[in-house]
């Protein structure tokens, strides 16, 4: 293996700065080797720090975006296959996912120091369709100062440059015990915000759990969550309402644990004796939305949707009408799904106009 990396390691060097980019870029061996043998380059005279940096962020950046990319168009499912292949286990996955759920965006910047969680964050924030904008952002801001740490221990030790985990201990204590502190300021100040935001009421874990999903679907799609909607003689209470440009999607959140088996005739869940068909309500979703569009003489696909939020709940077999899947699974479905009729940004505008002109905040 020692043999093996030092062969990848001067092939890089005979590529310069492309070198180090490259094999941050894929990553073949861990990145604080990398930039510790940049630094070495630069103790020799081959590089410069500045430029080393540079291409040491660059490639660091690039690393994280096909992560990103892998969580966002290949989810959950692709990654429990196939993960193993990109170091990422189950419970990096499973202790990311709860990070990213729990604190929002923000934690994609103080997770880059912390052990265990910081290379499996970005699948969550793929998943979640976090802006690709703010995730590089974030995600730069905290590779450059790991770049130019690693490339200045790098220099320092000269020969000794593959000293560098002992050397780095040092250092990155300190800087683990910093970005918990960042960590816990950014948590007191996203709980004092939310105190003061006026939100929407939500009527369950399942409600909430839907609506912060939602959050992260992108500019393109309008969310109208906890609405009352009348059309025609009707009148339905909504979980969430989402209008992109793939069509309208009315969704239903249900906070069920267990197996959840779906049948011809509808559902059952065989743990804690529940028995039932979900899927009734949104046929009368369907029929208020349609009938809202039709009076309006506005045409877009009406898709329903069952998202089981559930961390403990399984599904078994296909709901006979409807789309019924996991949280991790909503946001893909939604931007992947083929409308027969795409809607430009000003339609998506109107028919969001017009549901929320025809409806108030639910009680």
């Amino acid at each position: 293996m020692h043999q093996f990396i030092q062969q990848i390691l001067l092939f890089m060097e005979g590529l310069g700065y492309w070198g180090i980019m490259l094999g941050l870029m894929i990553e073949v061996i861990p990145s604080e080797i990398v930039l510790a043998y940049a630094g070495y380059l630069v103790y020799q005279g081959v590089l410069n720090i500045p430029m080393a940096v540079l291409f040491g962020t660059i490639g660091g950046v690039i690393a994280q975006i096909f992560v990103y990319w892998v969580g966002r168009y290949g989810g959950r499912p692709f990654l429990a296959k196939y993960g193993k292949y990109l170091l990422i286990h189950k419970k990096h996955l499973d202790l990311s996912e709860q990070w990213f759920e729990r604190y929002g965006t923000g934690v994609i910047f103080t997770a880059r120091f912390i052990p265990v969680v910081r290379h499996a964050i970005s699948i969550p924030a793929g998943i979640a369709r976090m802006s690709l904008i703010r995730f590089t952002f974030y995600t730069t801001l905290a590779i450059i100062p790991w770049s130019i740490l690693f490339i200045y221990l790098g220099k320092s030790l000269g020969e000794g440059w593959e000293q560098v985990n002992e050397k780095a201990a040092g250092y990155v204590q300190p800087i683990v015990v910093v970005a918990v502190v960042l960590f816990v300021l950014y948590f007191l100040v996203k709980m004092f915000r939310k105190r003061r935001t006026k939100t929407a009421r939500y009527g369950d874990a399942g409600e909430k759990e839907t609506a912060h999903q939602l959050r992260y679907i992108g500019k393109e799609y309008r969310v109208l969550n906890a609405r009352h909607v009348r059309a025609g003689a009707g009148a339905q209470e909504f979980d969430h309402i989402v209008v992109g440009p793939n069509g309208v999607f009315h969704i239903d959140s249900k906070h069920w644990s267990g197996e959840i088996r779906f049948t011809e005739n509808g559902v059952v869940r065989s743990k804690e004796g529940h028995h039932g068909d979900p899927t009734a309500q949104l046929y009368r979703h369907e029929y208020v939305l349609k009938e809202l569009l039709r009076e309006h003489k506005k045409r877009a696909d009406v898709t329903g949707i069952l998202c089981f939020t559930h961390p403990d709940s399984t599904l078994t077999g296909k709901s006979p009408a409807f789309v019924a899947l996991k949280p991790d699974r909503l946001l893909h479905h939604i931007k992947t799904h083929r409308a027969r009729k795409s809607l430009a940004p000003g339609e998506v505008e109107d028919i969001a106009r017009l549901i929320q002109e025809h409806s108030v905040p639910s009680k």
